[in-house]
């Protein structure tokens, strides 16, 4: 799997700990903003996205390429984009500037900017009222901010509230229905989110609310792969569905190829179908792993000596 270097560690949602929201001083935690606020702002602005993409650095070249001075400067002369990116610093929902986390200042500046169109907002505003950053936890509020912003196109919101329906994390916003997980992790899949796209070939291959159907499983996998957003996640799952047979037919070939994607972390794999494969089935698999990582300009290492390299052009 590549990885990326960044200036800072860009993370859209941070959960307190337990000790702390249940220790510290309740006075001098929510002080600094009306606690009881539970409306629910309306977007008046014309949507638009700063980065529909759910990667967590999504937002890091923006702040690679800006300061904390020019942020305040733009936000000052009504740049909506510099008002969110500020907001969020002064929040602390994200890592990197704890030194100018100023709350009575930033939740209102996330919500202004979701006023004035800023759909990414609403996702943040979902982590703060989902995990109680900077305000009291309000799952009601959280959720409206959530669906409003999926509702708008927000992938990483719609992802969200696929894995809320299908009972995982964020746990405690609705009720389990295996029907609206789908239906969001589609609209999210159909956006080029591999993760989403993973998670509708689980729903498919293992019958989960709806006839189990390992073909259409396979499908979305296979579309997974080419998806812009994290396509290798899938990887691991056409090993499996390649060597068992899953939806398509078995070849061992194939399997091999995507473990060999897998970098260090398919190597008991690869050793096991060594056992079933002749020489030459395991340096054709080599070859097509090989041209897939040229052709994507990533590399992963392996126990034949190939190095892990990456430009960071596919994700």
């Amino acid at each position: 799997m590549p990885h990326y270097v960044k200036k800072i560690s860009i993370v859209l949602f941070i959960i307190f700990s337990a000790t702390c929201l249940t220790g510290c001083d309740e006075s001098s935690i929510f002080n600094f903003m009306d606690s009881r606020e539970t409306t629910f702002t309306e977007m008046e602005g014309t949507p638009y996205f700063i980065a529909n993409n759910p990667d967590r650095y999504a937002l890091a070249d923006f702040y690679d390429n800006t300061s904390i001075e020019m942020l305040i400067r733009e936000n000052q002369n009504g740049d909506t984009t510099a008002k969110f990116l500020l907001g969020l610093i002064y929040a602390e929902l994200i890592t990197g500037y704890e030194d100018y986390v100023d709350r009575s200042q930033g939740l209102p500046l996330v919500k202004e900017s979701w006023k004035m169109g800023v759909v990414d907002a609403g996702s943040s505003l979902f982590s703060a009222y989902n995990w109680g950053i900077g305000t009291r936890i309000n799952k009601p509020l959280a959720l409206a901010y959530l669906q409003a912003s999926a509702e708008m196109g927000y992938i990483l919101s719609q992802k969200r509230l696929g894995f809320a329906y299908r009972g995982s994390d964020p746990r405690g916003l609705v009720e389990k229905d295996i029907q609206q997980a789908r239906i969001w992790f589609t609209r999210a899949a159909e956006q080029g989110d591999a993760e989403s796209a993973s998670q509708l070939a689980a729903i498919y291959q293992e019958g989960i609310g709806v006839p189990k159907d390992e073909q259409t499983a396979f499908e979305w996998l296979k579309r997974a792969e080419h998806m812009p957003f994290n396509g290798f996640l899938s990887h691991r799952g056409l090993a499996n569905y390649y060597e068992k047979g899953i939806g398509t037919e078995v070849d061992l070939v194939q399997a091999y190829k995507y473990f060999d994607l897998q970098g260090t972390a398919g190597v008991p794999d690869k050793k096991r179908l060594e056992a079933q494969m002749t020489p030459e089935q395991v340096q054709q698999a080599i070859a097509l792993s090989r041209a897939w990582q040229e052709e994507n300009r990533t590399f992963f290492p392996s126990y034949y000596g190939l190095e892990h390299q990456s430009d960071g052009s596919y994700r």
